[in-house]
C-alpha cells in the first residue's frame, strides 16, 4: 500500500509594511524582511505583507530586520510564545497624530491645524486621546488640506489635547537618505564623519532631535505611547508631534541619516544630539527652510 508524504507549513510571524511618506504598502521588490540571525528570509508579497514560517516558539522573541534601498534599516523584536501565528505590529506605527484646536460637540467634530494630504483613514478607525479617552472615526479622514474630523464621540476631549488616529496595524518603513522625497518636503540630511584627514564616514551613530525652532519638546503619553510635542511658534501657533521612531535615527554605512517633516509646517531650525560608543558626544543646531532639503555635516572626535 503506497503512503503519500504530506508536509505542512505553518505561519509563525506575519505583518505588513507601509511607506511612511505615502502610507501605501511597500512591494516585495523594494523591501527586504529577514531574521537577523540569517536563518530565514520572509515570504513577501507585493501588497506589503510578509510571513515567516515554521519557527519554534520563543519567549524572548525573534529579531527581524526590515529595510530596502530607499528605506532606513530597522530591527524589531517580536515574541512568539506559542505555535499560533503572531502579527508583527506595534503601537504608534501607522498612525496620524493630531493636536486639537477646537471641539464642536453638536457635530462630534474636532478641528486641528490643516494637513497637506491625508490618505484615506476609514470610518471606525480607533482614536486614542489623553486621559484614557478612546473613540472611533465617525467619518473617513481623507483628502487635501484636511483640518477637521468627525468622531463617534468627543466626550472628554478639549482644545490643546493630542489624538492618535490608528490607520492600520502595518509597520512603517522610514525613508533613507536616498528616498525620492516629494516636492515641498522639509528634509534634514545629516552626514557624520570622523575627525581624521580622510573624513571617514561613521556608521551606527545615534542621532536624536532635542529641539525644533529652539523649543524643547513637551512629553505626552496616550494609550501607553510616548509622544513629543514641539511648539513651532509664530502667529499660526503650529505644532509638530513625534513618536520615538521619528525622534531618533541612526547613520548608515556611509555615515548618512535623514529627518523629514511636512512642508506646510514652519520648521526653521532643528537641534540634534549625536552619540556613539568610542566617540565624544556632539550637538548641532541646524537652520532649515520649510519645504526644502538641508545638508549638514557633523564631525565626531574619538574619545
Amino acid at each position: 500500500m503506497a503512503v503519500a508524504e504530506r508536509q505542512t507549513t505553518r505561519v509563525s510571524l506575519f505583518g505588513r509594511v507601509a511607506d511612511d511618506i505615502t502610507r501605501r504598502p511597500v512591494p516585495a521588490a523594494e523591501m527586504s524582511v529577514a531574521l537577523v540571525n540569517g536563518r530565514q528570509t520572509a515570504i513577501e508579497k507585493d501588497d506589503g505583507h510578509f510571513a515567516f514560517v515554521d519557527l519554534e516558539p520563543s519567549a524572548p522573541g525573534y529579531q527581524i530586520r526590515i529595510g530596502g534601498p530607499a528605506f532606513h534599516d530597522r530591527v524589531v523584536t517580536m515574541p512568539l510564545p506559542a505555535a499560533a501565528p503572531v502579527q508583527v505590529t506595534f503601537a504608534g506605527e501607522d498612525e496620524l497624530y493630531l493636536r486639537i484646536g477646537s471641539v464642536t460637540a453638536t457635530q462630534n467634530r474636532v478641528g486641528f491645524e490643516a494637513i497637506g494630504f491625508v490618505r484615506t483613514i476609514p470610518v471606525g478607525s480607533q482614536v486614542i486621546g489623553e486621559g484614557g479617552v478612546t473613540t472611533t472615526l465617525g467619518e473617513p479622514i481623507e483628502g487635501i488640506a484636511v483640518q477637521s474630523a468627525v468622531l463617534a464621540s468627543v466626550a472628554g476631549l478639549g482644545a490643546t489635547q493630542l489624538l492618535r488616529v490608528v490607520r492600520s496595524a502595518s509597520l512603517v518603513a522610514k525613508p533613507s537618505p536616498y528616498y525620492p522625497f516629494p516636492a515641498r518636503t522639509t528634509v534634514l540630511a545629516v552626514h557624520v564623519v570622523e575627525n581624521d584627514p580622510a573624513a571617514t564616514p561613521v556608521a551606527g551613530v545615534d542621532i536624536s532631535i532635542t529641539a525644533i525652532n529652539t523649543a524643547a519638546a513637551a512629553a505626552k503619553t496616550l494609550g501607553g505611547l510616548s509622544l513629543k510635542e514641539f511648539a513651532l511658534g509664530g502667529a499660526a501657533a503650529s505644532f509638530i508631534v513625534l513618536d520615538d521612531l521619528h525622534l531618533t535615527t541612526t547613520t548608515n554605512d556611509r555615515g548618512d541619516a535623514v529627518f523629514y517633516f511636512p512642508g506646510e509646517k514652519p520648521v526653521t531650525a532643528v537641534d540634534i544630539a549625536l552619540a556613539k560608543t568610542g566617540y565624544q558626544p556632539a550637538t548641532a543646531a541646524v537652520a532649515v527652510t520649510a519645504g526644502q532639503r538641508k545638508f549638514q555635516s557633523v564631525v565626531l572626535n574619538r574619545v
